[in-house]
């Protein structure tokens, strides 16, 4: 974080996979969303999951899922 404001750069999102359970926010995962304007993106490697990246706002303790749209390059 330091880096980011030593540089006048922008945190665009945080991210982290679920690879044994379902891709929204966890107990811990709400707790500790220390950042609330920034969108926290869960991936969930599994296959057949049925929405494998999922982004959500998180601010004091509540949870918004985010609607966001994957851009594939066609490979």
């Amino acid at each position: 974080m330091r880096e980011l404001r030593n540089t006048n750069l922008d945190l665009l999102a945080i991210y982290h996979s679920h690879p044994a359970s379902d891709n929204a926010p966890s107990p811990t995962d709400i707790t500790r969303a220390y950042y609330p304007e920034t969108p926290y993106i869960i991936v969930s490697p599994r296959a057949g999951a049925p929405n494998p990246i999922r982004a959500f706002q998180i601010r004091n303790n509540t949870v918004t899922e985010l609607s966001i749209q994957t851009i594939s390059n066609g490979q």
